[in-house]
C-alpha cells in the first residue's frame, strides 16, 4: 500500500561547486544528476602567483552551484515504499515485519529483504544489534531508502567487534540515495588493528565507492576506531554527534594511524553542523596522531569538498590531507575546498595540509590552540609539502576573516608563506600585545574580545575589535555559525560567529548524546 511522505532535502550553504549547474539555477522541478559534475577543469598551466589567485572569487567562483545533489525544497511525494519495523527486544524473525504489532528480531533482515526505492527500515529504539549489514539497493531522488529509529528511549545500537566481519563495519552502504538518520554506533575496532590498507575500509559506517548521493544524519558515533568513511561522491554528512577513543587503529616503530571522526576518500562530498571531539593518539610515533576529518587514498579525486559550520574539540588536528604517505603516494592534489564558519578547539595542528593545493578557501572560521590536550605539534595551520616540487611555491590556499588564538604559530610549514591572507585576525594566547609580524594584510592582531575564552564561549563582547573587520563573503555564505543571517552588505566580524547582543536559544550542532532522550 502506498502513502504520502514528507521529504525534506538538506539545506546547504551558499554555492559551491565549480562548474555551472546543467539546469536553470533555482530551477528546483529538475533535481540535478550526476552528469551535472563532470569533474574540475582547473587551469593549472604557467606559474601559480597570487594575481592568479586574486582572479579566482570574480572569475571562476561565481559559478559554484551545490555540492550535493539534494534540491532545497520540501516535496510532498506519494511513495509507494514499505515500511519494516526491527526490535531487537519483543521482535521475532518469523513475523512479517511489516507493522510496529510484528516487527522483525535480527538487523540482518534488512539486508536480506530486497529493499527498492521508497522503503523505510524503523530499528526500534531501546535494541541492541552487533555485527555488519550490508544494505546494496538504491533509492531515487524523490524515492531514497532510508534506515532510521522508532518509539521510545535510547537509540537503537549497533556494532560490529571483529575486523573480520566486514572489516569492522556496523552497517556498509552500497547502493545510492540511501539515508541513514537517527542511529547509535558505538565500540567498532580500533587498537590492535593490523594492516595499513584496511583504513580505507574500517569504519563504524561506511559508504562504498559508487554508493552516491547518500545522506548520514543526526547519528550518534561514541569510541568508533573510525565513525564514518565514505568514497561515495554527493555524499552529505551533517548534523551527527561524534565522540571517539585515544588509541591508535595501526602502530609501527615508525608510524602509526589514528582514530579519525569522519574519513573522506573521495571528493564531492560535504560535512556540516557535526560535532566531533576526542579522536587522536598522545603516544605515536609522530607524537600525536587522528583528528576531527582526514582526506586521504590517493587512488581517488579530491576536487569539491565542502567542510562548514562544524565544532570540533580536543582531537589532535581538525582536518589532514595526506600526500608522502598516501597510497599510492604523491597522487592526491585537491582542488576547490571551502572550509568555513567551523569553530575549532583542538590539540595538534588546525590543519595539517600535506596534498597540493589549487582553490582552496578557509573562510570565518575561529580556531583556538592555546591547549594542546597532551599533544605535540600545536600550531594551527601547517602547510608543508615535502612531496611537491618545486619547495616554496605558493600553496594555492588563501586564509580569510579567520581568527586564530595560537600559543606557538597561526601557520607553519615550507609553504605556508606562500598562501594567501585576507583581513585575519592573530591573538598570541596568555600575551596580547604581541602582534604577528608574519601577515602584512591582516586585520589586527591582540586581544580578540571574547565572552569568555577559558570557557571556550567564543561569542564576541560589545567591544569586540573584531567587529566589522572582516570582508564582506555573502556571495557564498548565508549564516553563521550559529545560524544567524549574515549581512548581504557591509564589512563582516571576523571569526565564525557574528556579534549579536543576545545568545541563540539553541545550537545547530548537536550537543553530548543530543539524540538518546526519549522523544
Amino acid at each position: 500500500m502506498g502513502r504520502f511522505e514528507l521529504v525534506f532535502y538538506p539545506v546547504l550553504e551558499g554555492k559551491f561547486m565549480l562548474y555551472p549547474p546543467s539546469r536553470p539555477e533555482g530551477d528546483v522541478k529538475s533535481p540535478p544528476t550526476k552528469s551535472n559534475f563532470p569533474g574540475l577543469q582547473f587551469p593549472l598551466s604557467g606559474t601559480q602567483d597570487e594575481s592568479n589567485y586574486e582572479k579566482i572569487p570574480s572569475s571562476i567562483m561565481k559559478q559554484f552551484v551545490t555540492l550535493v545533489t539534494f534540491v532545497l525544497f520540501a516535496l510532498v511525494t506519494y511513495c509507494s515504499g514499505a515500511d519494516y519495523y526491527i526490535d531487537s527486544v519483543k521482535g521475532s524473525d518469523d513475523n512479517s515485519g511489516l507493522s510496529i504489532r510484528k516487527p522483525w528480531k535480527s538487523h540482518m533482515k534488512a539486508e536480506s529483504a530486497l529493499l527498492a526505492a521508497g522503503d523505510v527500515v524503523h530499528f526500534k529504539r531501546g535494541s541492541t544489534f552487533s555485527g555488519n549489514i550490508r544494505i546494496s539497493e538504491s533509492g531515487t531522488v524523490t524515492k531514497p531508502i532510508r534506515l532510521t529509529s522508532y518509539g521510545k528511549g535510547d537509540l537503537p545500537k549497533f556494532t560490529n567487534p571483529t575486523t573480520r566481519d566486514a572489516s569492522g563495519n556496523a552497517i556498509t552502504l552500497g547502493g545510492d540515495y540511501i539515508i541513514v538518520e537517527n542511529l547509535h554506533f558505538h565500540d567498532t575496532p580500533g587498537e590492535h588493528v593490523s594492516g595499513m590498507l584496511i583504513m580505507t575500509r574500517l569504519a563504524a559506517l561506511r559508504i562504498e565507492l559508487g554508493s552516491d548521493h547518500c545522506v548520514i544524519r543526526n547519528n550518534e558515533f561514541i569510541k568508533t576506531g573510525q565513525g564514518i568513511m565514505s568514497a561515495g561522491e554527493h555524499t552529505l554528512i551533517t548534523k551527527n554527534y561524534l565522540d571517539g577513543p585515544s588509541y591508535a587503529l595501526w602502530r609501527t616503530s615508525k608510524s602509526s594511524w589514528g582514530p579519525m571522526g569522519i574519513h573522506l576518500n573521495i571528493g564531492n562530498q560535504e560535512v556540516s553542523f557535526n560535532t566531533i571531539k576526542n579522536f587522536g593518539t598522545k603516544d605515536s610515533p609522530w607524537g600525536s596522531d587522528g583528528g576531527a576529518i582526514e582526506i586521504d587514498c590517493g587512488k581517488y579525486h579530491k576536487k569539491n569538498i565542502y567542510i562548514h559550520h562544524n565544532y570540533s574539540e580536543g582531537n589532535a588536528g581538525f582536518i589532514e590531507s595526506s600526500w608522502d604517505f598516501d597510497w599510492p603516494r604523491y597522487r592526491q592534489e585537491i582542488y576547490n575546498w571551502r572550509v568555513a564558519f567551523n569553530v575549532c578547539y583542538d590539540g595538534q595542528s588546525w590543519l595539517f595540509m600535506l596534498a597540493p593545493c589549487t582553490g582552496i578557501y578557509f573562510d570565518n572560521n575561529t580556531i583556538a590552540r592555546y591547549n594542546g590536550f597532551g599533544r605535540s605539534q600545536n600550531a594551527c595551520a601547517r602547510i608543508d609539502v615535502r612531496g611537491g616540487s618545486p619547495i616554496g611555491k605558493p600553496s594555492g590556499a588563501h586564509f580569510r576573516n579567520n581568527l586564530f588564538i595560537y600559543s606557538s604559530s597561526p601557520y607553519n610549514g615550507n609553504r605556508s608563506g606562500g598562501a594567501l591572507k585576507t583581513a585575519n585576525w592573530y591573538s598570541k594566547y596568555k600575551s596580547p600585545n604581541t602582534r604577528y609580524m608574519g601577515d602584512s594584510s591582516q586585520a589586527g592582531s591582540g586581544d580578540p574580545g571574547l565572552v569568555d575564552l577559558e570557557k571556550q564561549d567564543y561569542h564576541l563582547k560589545p567591544d569586540s575589535p573584531l567587529r566589522g573587520k572582516a570582508i564582506n563573503l555573502g556571495e557564498f555564505y548565508k549564516s553563521d555559525f550559529d545560524g544567524s543571517p549574515l549581512p548581504k552588505t557591509g564589512n563582516w566580524d571576523i571569526g565564525a560567529i557574528q556579534y549579536k547582543p543576545t545568545k541563540p536559544t539553541k545550537k545547530l550542532q548537536p550537543s553530548v548524546h543530543p539524540l538518546s532522550a526519549t522523544e
